[in-house]
This record gives C-alpha cells, sequence and structure tokens, in this order.
C-alpha cells in the first residue's frame, strides 16, 4: 500500500480504480459530466485523489452495485447515500424516474432502443427521427413519453458514461427528442381544460427535455401544461404562474444541482405564491432533498407520483380551478 500512496497520501488513478472497482475511463467521465471526483495533479498531469475521495467513490460504487445510476446521487451527501443503501435501491423518489425507466428496458421495445442508440453512435441522424416519428404515431403521446423518450435518454446518459456515447451523441440525441415532443406537445397548446401546470427550470438549470417530457405527460393526462422553460427567476416563475391562472407550478431539480441553492431558490418562490391557492410540485433526481425540509411541497419524480398530485389537485377542484 506504501508503494500507492504518493503525495502526502494521495493515490493514482490506477489504485483508485482497483480500490473502488470503477474503471479509469469511468472516472475520467465522471469528472467532465458531473464535477466529481476533483482530484489534484503531479507535476507531470497524472491525476491525484485523496483518500476522502475514494472513500466517496466507494459508496458510489455501492449505491451502483444497489441499481443506482451515478446521476442519481453525484449530488447527494455521504450520509445521504448511506441511507440510501440501507433502505435499498428503489427506496427514495429521487430514483423512480430512473426506475421506471429501466423497467422500460425489459419491454418489447427495449430492443427498439438499443437500436436507436446504434443508429446515435453512427450518428445517423434521419434513421433517429424517422423512428422517432413512428414511434410517436404508433404509440400516442403518453406512451412515448413513458416507454420511449424517457427509457432512451436514460439509456443514453449510461451509454455515455460507459464510453460508447461521446457528448455530440447526448446533446444529438436531447434535440432529436426535444424537436419530436415539440410535435407533440402543439396538440395541447389550445387546451383549457384544468388543472393548468406551469412548468419551469430554477435559475442555474438550463437543461429542460425533462419538462418537455412531462408537458407532453400532463397535456396527454388532460392537464393544461404551460412551458417556461429553464434558467427562469422564481419571481418571473411565480408572475407567470398568476398571469396564466396556473392551479399549480411544476419545477425540475437535477441531481447536479447544489441543495442549498435549491432550497434558498424554492424558498423564494414558495414566498411569491404566498397568497394563493398555487401548488408547487418539484420534481427531478434532486427533488427529494428539497422535500426533506419542507413539507408543504410535492414531490412528483414518476409518473405515478404525476398521476397522483393530478387526481389529488382534481379532487379539491372537481369543477373549475380557483384563481388567484
Amino acid at each position: 500500500m506504501a508503494a500507492a500512496e504518493s503525495d502526502g497520501g494521495a493515490y493514482s488513478i490506477r489504485v483508485v480504480a482497483s480500490q473502488t472497482g470503477i474503471p479509469a475511463e469511468t472516472l475520467r467521465v465522471w469528472e467532465r459530466r458531473y464535477g466529481f471526483p476533483k482530484p489534484g495533479r503531479r507535476p507531470g498531469g497524472g491525476r491525484l485523489y485523496d483518500p476522502a475521495d475514494v472513500a466517496r467513490l466507494r459508496l458510489i460504487a455501492h449505491a451502483r452495485e444497489a441499481g443506482f445510476r451515478p446521476g442519481d446521487v453525484m449530488a447527494l451527501s455521504d450520509r445521504e447515500i448511506a441511507r440510501l443503501l440501507e433502505r435499498g435501491a428503489g427506496a427514495t423518489l429521487a430514483t423512480a424516474p430512473a426506475s421506471e425507466a429501466r423497467d422500460a428496458a425489459t419491454s418489447p421495445i427495449a430492443s427498439t432502443i438499443e437500436t436507436l442508440i446504434e443508429h446515435l453512435a453512427r450518428e445517423d441522424v434521419d434513421r433517429v427521427s424517422s423512428e422517432l416519428r413512428s414511434l410517436a404515431i404508433a404509440l400516442g403521446p403518453r406512451a412515448f413519453v413513458t416507454d420511449v423518450a424517457h427509457p432512451l435518454a436514460v439509456r443514453v446518459g449510461d451509454a455515455w458514461e460507459a464510453g460508447r456515447l461521446e457528448v455530440r451523441h447526448e446533446h444529438l440525441a436531447t434535440a432529436l427528442l426535444s424537436a419530436r415532443l415539440h410535435v407533440l406537445s402543439v396538440a395541447f397548446e389550445d387546451s383549457r381544460v384544468p388543472p393548468v401546470v406551469v412548468l419551469a427550470t430554477l435559475p442555474g438549470e438550463a437543461h429542460v427535455l425533462g419538462l418537455e417530457m412531462v408537458r407532453v405527460y400532463l397535456g396527454a393526462r388532460g392537464a393544461t401544461p404551460r412551458h417556461l422553460g429553464g434558467d427562469t427567476p422564481p419571481d418571473e416563475i411565480a408572475r407567470a404562474a398568476r398571469a396564466l391562472g396556473a392551479d399549480v407550478v411544476g419545477v425540475s431539480v437535477s441531481a447536479a444541482r447544489d441543495p442549498a441553492a435549491t432550497r434558498r431558490a424554492v424558498e423564494q418562490l414558495r414566498r411569491a405564491l404566498a397568497g394563493t391557492e398555487i401548488e408547487l410540485w418539484i420534481g427531478g433526481a434532486g427533488a427529494s432533498r428539497v422535500a426533506e425540509q419542507d413539507d408543504r411541497v410535492r414531490v412528483t419524480t414518476s409518473w405515478n407520483d404525476v398521476d397522483r398530485a393530478l387526481a389529488a389537485v382534481r379532487a379539491r377542484r372537481p369543477s373549475s380551478s380557483t384563481r388567484a
């Protein structure tokens, strides 16, 4: 072990890979994608990992073995990861969407999703676009979201982490899915059926593919989605919700977002909605950490959660929405 340690107890990437079971290439991919681990450098440029990094990486490796994706746990504290492991895979709402997507991977359409991954790897844009269009027509909006768009997005992320796809492939998949979801959402643009749900992400959250899926899903479930987009100030979200007569504001929180910053933004949004009957739903892999701090928000991190939330708001407002 002494030979493995150097520079004050730091470890080389080779040693870390051996101790954690995480391949060196995966460690490099996580560094680029998640900002962790953040190794120091030798004078010659070689990576050096401190013991705390190694301990955390072991926890993450155990979480992967338990069925969690790296994106589910990367932004959690060591204590939070340990709690997940005590409860078992799938015990937390933060992992529900990925779990649902993995379940979909066992469906008959799983082979089609794998074929789409192969087309992406070859950058066959026309083929992927054509396949997505055909699947949307065959399945309809709701099933396209739950059985194709969501599991495909998860599989693309998995393939990226495994080195099978590059960043450009992930961006390409996002663009193609977004375009198809936009086409599907057009059918709901003129809807005025309650509940009205305003969708956005908080400041610093620029990725909106998940929101686009939720928009189509809500429309297919008979609600009226209103999509503001990403990186939206809380006060602006609240003003839009009031102006649009919203029953619900739904925001998405990624696993990579800083929990403290998220809680501050959610608290600001809650204050901005004070005095109204507008509900606040929070989804995404980082949502459960906010819910632990505030029981006045509803966590909706799975399609079943969305269904239950819709049923609850309709039960409270059976004929029409109460406007602010």
